[in-house]
């Protein structure tokens, strides 16, 4: 089994990427004592997730992976995009989503999720590999799955939100899945070269 460096301490993308990326060991930031913050200034999801796999290739001298991902909201051009986890000033789930049903003021909007895995090698090579999942924004929280954004987020297909459906569910058609897939396919791809 291969080792991969996953930068990210949050706790539900660790379990997500584990639960997608079966038969590699992915390990933390924790688990490699990486204890500083990372500042993540780039002005896409890219750029975001770059800067931070470039840090920990370099920190540990081995492959690492991020993954930058938010809410893009159509009436909103765009927002909270790169902002999704610190757009209100609590930066809390709660607030979070408050505000984007308030600057929306009632008015229906498409949204969707992209979630853009990046993979710096300690050669210096990099990879970016973007994922998107299409829905709208509901005005009354519905479900207690998921995290984030989730429960606003609303799914035509399954007339449901995310996290009215189960993390299986949600790991089936999520942005985080379709990045997660085209980096597995791309490593296996690697693989089958080696």
């Amino acid at each position: 089994m291969k080792n991969l460096i996953l930068a990210s301490n949050n706790a539900h993308k660790v379990k997500e990427i584990k639960q997608i990326l079966t038969g590699y060991n992915i390990l933390t930031l924790k688990e490699v004592n990486f204890t500083e913050d990372i500042i993540e200034d780039g002005d896409s999801f890219e750029e975001n997730a770059l800067i931070k796999a470039r840090t920990i290739a370099k920190y540990s001298g081995k492959a690492a992976i991020a993954d930058d991902s938010g809410l893009s909201v159509d009436k909103l051009n765009g927002r909270p995009g790169v902002y999704s986890a610190r757009y209100s000033p609590e930066q809390t789930d709660e607030k979070n989503i408050e505000k984007v049903l308030t600057e929306l003021a009632g008015e229906q909007s498409k949204a969707k999720f992209v979630s853009v895995i990046a993979m710096v090698t300690p050669e210096g090579d990099e990879f970016t590999f973007r994922g998107e999942c299409e829905g709208e924004i509901i005005f009354e929280k519905r479900g207690t799955n998921g995290f984030g954004y989730d429960p606003i987020f609303y799914v035509p297909e399954l007339n449901k939100t995310f996290a009215e459906i189960s993390s299986d569910e949600k790991n089936a058609i999520s942005h985080r899945k379709k990045s997660l897939e085209k980096f597995a396919k791309f490593l296996k791809e690697q693989d089958n070269e080696n």
